[in-house]
């Protein structure tokens, strides 16, 4: 921005509004001209990512772009790599993003969740056993480590890896070398870790949950996933991929259908709290509500999808929020639409609270159906 009526006020909200850049009258050509090549060679750094990591991640929003900066160089190491982000961030897509574009991209990609296995099975499940080395073990079973040979293990929810565990996952890092439940030789593995939690690791580690030792052998290259929310670029952008993809599943023909602006708005109010994860799931729900021959998505179609909250209409003290750019038609909609969960569904109460007539409610409801 650029402006002859400078002030401290008028620069906090352009940079608030977007703007990466102020200036006030008169601008030295020569440092406007360096800020707009760097921009711009910023810009088409963030392009260059976003199309590479494409198979992957979709994304456009630089939040993103700075949290996977790095990642093509990170997949070209075999060091490891730990990732945090809350539930739904897409830790398991840049995991496997981390071994498809890595040399061992034609090699095993294994998964396991830490926190889903039974303690007293995670060993045997990571480093496998011999027939007979404990009741049940009917049969040798290669675990985890040895099915990724040459490739590369996903341990996801490693926070919530029992601490034994802990003291023999390290010492399979350090030698590069396991023994299974029961056996007697060891066997060399050459595996890439990569690692996730959702879990502050820092914390735990000052609570004695998490060895320090092992999150140091872990937390060589560190990538952390922003939140759904702080995404704004990407709120815009996503639930158009998902719909499509949602769609295309579904066997329907035609021109696909575009989300309104208010629909987006509506999204783009919400905190989602599930972050990508739920942002996809919703657009599933919604993929399979649209009705034959729908052109556009409006807010008033999308609105009773979302869970109670910023992205919804409802009523009580907060009141109903209605998106900037929702038309009057969507406007009366969420009105209903609130007031009717407020009462429950008794249409003859909503029909009271909205001073309007039972039957002029079911006309009006007939109508945005």
């Amino acid at each position: 921005m650029i402006t002859g009526h400078g002030s401290v006020a008028n620069a906090v909200e352009a940079l608030q509004q977007g703007a990466r850049h102020y200036f006030e009258k008169p601008v030295d050509p020569l440092l406007l001209a360096r800020r707009l090549a760097s921009d711009l060679a910023d810009k088409k750094a963030r392009e260059g990512l976003a199309e590479q990591l494409s198979p992957y991640l979709v994304f456009k929003d630089a939040a993103m772009a700075e949290a996977l900066a790095d990642l093509p160089r990170f997949a070209a190491s075999s060091e490891a790599v730990l990732i945090q982000g809350e539930t739904g961030t897409g830790k398991e897509l840049v995991a496997r993003a981390l071994h498809g574009l890595g040399p061992r991209a034609q090699q095993p990609f294994v998964t396991v969740n830490c926190g889903a296995i039974p303690e007293s099975m995670l060993e045997a499940e990571l480093f496998g056993h011999e027939k007979g080395a404990f009741t049940g073990a009917s049969h040798r079973h290669l675990g985890r480590f040895e099915q990724a040979h040459k490739g590369t293990l996903f341990l996801d929810e490693i926070g919530e890896m029992p601490l034994p565990a802990q003291v023999s996952l390290l010492r399979v890092l350090e030698e590069g070398k396991l023994r299974r439940i029961g056996g007697e030789r060891e066997i060399a593995i050459n595996v890439r870790v990569v690692a996730a939690t959702h879990q502050a690791l820092e914390e735990r580690l000052e609570s004695g949950l998490f060895r320090r030792d092992l999150f140091y052998r872990l937390h060589v290259l560190p990538v952390t996933l922003p939140l759904l929310r702080d995404r704004p670029r990407d709120i815009g952008l996503l639930p158009r991929h998902f719909l499509d993809k949602s769609l295309r599943d579904s066997g329907w023909s035609g021109p696909q259908p575009v989300l309104e602006d208010a629909a987006v708005a509506l999204l783009q109010a919400y905190d989602w709290p599930g972050n990508v994860r739920e942002l996809r799931n919703l657009m599933a729900r919604l993929a399979i509500r649209i009705p034959a021959g729908l052109r556009e998505i409006r807010a008033s179609l999308l609105a009773p999808l979302l869970p109670g909250g910023r992205g919804q209409g409802r009523i009580g003290r907060e009141g109903v929020f209605i998106p900037e750019g929702t038309t009057l038609a969507d406007a009366e909609w969420l009105l209903i639409d609130a007031v009717l969960k407020a009462s429950g569904y008794n249409r003859s109460k909503a029909a009271r609270l909205l001073g309007i007539g039972e039957r002029t409610l079911r006309r009006k409801l007939n109508t945005t159906s």
